[in-house]
């Protein structure tokens, strides 16, 4: 398991030194956020691919709220823009193999991201990520962007952690930034937590 970890961590590195990848920094009034996504196929014309996801929230006067998630996987394009994917989770509770599918369009104005996963372990745990990203352009220089991240996760005594992450701003020189909402909601019975505040994005290598 450790020799697995390690190559899929070694390969990460040298695959996102290669390649443009957007990273955001939110402040809000609660805490801030970290969210990094990587998604490339290793060639232009090559059916496989690798999904990487970092999501960190860092809370300004309670440590023990503090959170993070990391995927790596694998994927196959089985059909047109729908994939197969499997590798390895890691957060607060530790390594999980993992498996699901994605769904995947991504224009020059518009994007959308369906993932449905599945952690493999005795009591497994599910969740959807959504994410639809829309920047259409104003003029020469600036366009508006505006970004839906929604995550679903939940297990046998239903849900576990959900949250719906908003984002309004503009785009110029390749930065976006502007305004940002979070809504999270923890537990089987949650209750709606808002986090307010800015954002800025940029693709880095």
């Amino acid at each position: 398991m450790a020799g697995a970890i390690l190559l899929f961590l070694t390969f990460n590195t040298a695959i996102i030194k290669a390649q443009p990848s957007p990273i955001e920094l939110a402040i809000g009034h609660k805490y801030g956020s970290v969210n990094f996504v990587f998604n490339k196929k290793f060639s232009q014309t090559s059916r496989f691919g690798f999904f990487h996801m970092n999501t960190v929230q860092f809370y300004y006067k309670e440590d023990s709220q503090n959170s993070f998630l990391l995927q790596d996987l694998l994927f196959v394009e089985t059909f047109k823009n729908l994939r197969v994917a499997t590798g390895i989770v890691y957060s607060k509770g530790g390594f999980n193999p993992t498996a699901g599918l994605q769904y995947l369009f991504s224009g020059e104005k518009f994007m959308v991201l369906i993932a449905p996963r599945v952690n493999i372990e005795s009591d497994p745990s599910y969740d959807v990520m959504t994410i639809i990203q829309y920047k259409p352009k104003l003029n020469d220089n600036l366009k508006l962007f505006t970004r839906v991240q929604m995550l679903n996760l939940f297990g046998s005594e239903g849900n576990i952690k959900s949250y719906q992450w908003f984002r309004v701003g503009f785009e110029t020189k390749g930065i976006q930034f502007g305004l940002a909402a979070n809504m999270d909601e923890y537990g089987p019975n949650p209750s709606i937590e808002t986090n307010f505040g800015l954002f800025i994005r940029k693709e880095i290598f």
